[in-house]
């Protein structure tokens, strides 16, 4: 029985929106070499592009983006070092709800966060990512978003809000400042049933996320998994766990 690893991408492999360690990326290469290992993301596969460089993008065996509603494999599944051209599996669209985009320019308007920056929703294939701070905040504003947070609990009450109001969405907390918005199966989960579903009868399969716990965007596939008899997940809070948790079995 073979292992199949799967990895999230922010707080699990990188800094929340930023670039791999470069020392962990080295490690995390060399260690990829003889497995088959896919990432699944909520970013968008140019973002994940840039946070993990080439090499590791061409050497996984596929990439489920935008939280799994877009899957890209290279076109030489034999030698990554030719792959530098890639093929979409599949995606699925999004449409948003009349009236979604201004409730969340509500929420906006209405948080008594200090910081607003700007470029706060952004349409990516088969969602939308959500933030109060925005997406121009500085590494050191998503930071102070982050604290104010997980004191106040802001994503955790308004993803409970527009849960009540959009009962064909789901709304789970996404990195460290954002939530994602997608309909209700069209989750990370979504890769077993579409991809892995016959190959978990044969292999072990092994997930590694951030937000494992309930509402966060690891969580649905994480519960999946841990259903399935060969299934399991693993939660880390930093690269820094997942460097650790490589020199453990059944990563080892």
């Amino acid at each position: 029985m073979a292992d199949i690893y799967l990895f999230d991408v922010d707080g699990t492999l990188t800094p929340a929106k930023s670039k791999i360690n470069p020392f962990f990326q080295q490690t995390f290469l060399s260690w990829m070499q003889d497995k088959e290992v896919y990432i699944v993301s909520g970013g968008s596969f140019t973002r994940l592009l840039d946070q993990l460089g080439i090499e590791i993008m061409n050497h996984t065996s596929g990439v489920f983006a935008c939280m799994a509603n877009t899957f890209y494999q290279k076109r030489d599944q034999i030698n990554p070092i030719c792959a530098n051209e890639w093929n979409l599996i599949y995606e699925n669209k999004f449409v948003p709800p009349k009236n979604l985009t201004r409730s969340l320019r509500s929420y906006v308007s209405k948080s008594d966060y200090h910081t607003k920056t700007g470029n706060h929703y952004e349409n990516r294939t088969g969602m939308i990512n959500f933030s109060i701070v925005g997406r121009n905040a500085t590494a050191a504003q998503r930071e102070q978003y982050a604290v104010y947070d997980s004191e106040k609990k802001e994503r955790e009450r308004i993803a409970g809000k527009l849960k009540e109001k959009y009962s064909d969405l789901d709304f789970v907390i996404g990195g460290a400042v954002s939530m994602d918005i997608f309909y209700k199966g069209n989750d990370k989960s979504q890769v077993v049933k579409r991809y892995f579903n016959e190959a978990l009868k044969n292999n072990r399969l092994h997930f590694v996320g951030d937000r494992i716990a309930k509402n966060g965007n690891d969580y649905a596939l994480a519960k999946v998994l841990r259903r399935r008899k060969n299934g399991f997940a693993y939660e880390v809070e930093t690269w820094e766990d997942t460097a650790a948790l490589l020199k453990t079995p059944p990563f080892a």
